[in-house]
């Protein structure tokens, strides 16, 4: 269970240091709890409280001891009362820091903002909602001059979005984005390119927390055309998902069953994978799951790619973008790392956090 005395005696030392941004935690699995562990070495910030579904936990300056499992024993979480009591503090004097990938807590954001409460989120929940609920997200933040931030919806601690912002405002032209940004599907096909079967593959993934629970929630495609929705639309396109094309890596006959049959049943795939990847070992080739946006037009799916080539070398959890811009168009723009991990993913979210303070 994860300690918080050192978010407690950070708040002890920040009682003086009245200009210490505040912090409210929703959710508290594993990218929060390595968020609080990562937040107790700044000065520059304060824990208010955390909540996960059931409780809230609000952290007393006076206190010296405490963990994230007196949650078990907190009251009971009310919204209203949060935001009600996090909008009683100075505006632009708190951050909510969303790790809970809850849509009821995505669609408190508007109201957070309102109040005058900046928002940072790995949540991609939000920011995939319809074309006109992200305007008027992104609205309601600039209209309250308070920040909504969400570099780690894409490639985790990977700065991606940072990127893209700096180069559109700094008058350059998005062209092209290509690449792979899913750590899941980038451990598949490198163990698949290592003879590993494609059912033992996708059950170690799971054992590894590297997919979901369900792998259909990875293998249907649909985080990397949420991601790749969000590139679209940090670039100034406006496109919903149902204009994405999306091939999807789930067998026909698993797409319904419950998720015990459907992790029981995957060998009967494997050697139909088998073939696919000694047909393209042939040509020298190797495939990878990756997606692809030009002129605001986003495809999804399987890409075959020469073996050398930087994308066909990728390997363990890694993502890599190519940005094709105006200025960066005969050689595009990389930004390659590891795509998945609680480590990575809570420094991706501090970073936002200490762009705000």
């Amino acid at each position: 269970m994860t300690s918080l005395t050192a978010i407690a005696q950070s708040n002890t030392v920040l009682k003086q240091a009245p200009s210490a941004k505040k912090i409210f935690l929703a959710g508290v699995g594993a990218v929060g709890s390595t968020f609080l562990k990562q937040v107790s070495n700044q000065q520059s910030l304060r824990v208010l409280g955390v909540c996960n579904s059931k409780g809230v936990l609000w952290l007393d300056h006076s206190q010296t001891d405490f963990s994230i499992n007196d949650l078990h024993r907190a009251p009971q979480k009310e919204w209203k009362t949060i935001v009600r009591k996090l909008a009683s503090y100075e505006k632009g004097s708190v951050i909510f820091v969303d790790a809970s990938g809850n849509r009821d807590v995505a669609e408190l954001y508007p109201e957070l903002l309102s109040t005058g409460i900046h928002v940072v989120s790995p949540s991609k929940l939000a920011n995939t909602q319809s074309q006109q609920k992200f305007d008027e997200l992104h609205s309601t933040a600039r209209r309250n001059n308070v920040k909504f931030l969400y570099e780690t919806n894409v490639g985790a601690g990977l700065p991606v979005i940072s990127t893209l912002k700096n180069l559109i405002d700094s008058g350059d032209k998005i062209i092209e984005i290509s690449g792979v940004v899913s750590g899941t599907m980038t451990y598949l096909f490198s163990q698949l390119d290592k003879g590993k079967s494609f059912s033992d593959t996708i059950i170690r993934a799971r054992s590894l927390g590297y997919s979901e629970p369900d792998p259909r929630d990875d293998l249907s495609g649909e985080d990397v055309a949420r991601k790749f929705l969000i590139l679209a639309r940090t670039c100034g396109f406006r496109l919903e998902r149902e204009e994405i094309e999306v091939e999807s890596l789930i067998p026909a006959p698993l797409v319904n069953v419950d998720s015990s049959t459907f992790l029981n049943r995957l060998h009967e795939f494997d050697n139909e994978w088998k073939e696919r990847l000694l047909h393209e070992k042939k040509k020298g080739n190797t495939l990878r799951y990756s997606g692809s946006m030009k002129d605001g037009e986003i495809r999804v799916g399987i890409q075959s790619v020469p073996v050398s080539s930087p994308v066909g070398n990728l390997t363990g959890t890694n993502n890599l973008i190519e940005i094709r811009t105006r200025r960066y168009l005969d050689q595009p723009l990389i930004i390659q790392g590891p795509g998945a991990g609680k480590e990575v993913t809570a420094g991706g979210v501090l970073a936002d956090v200490l762009k705000i303070v």
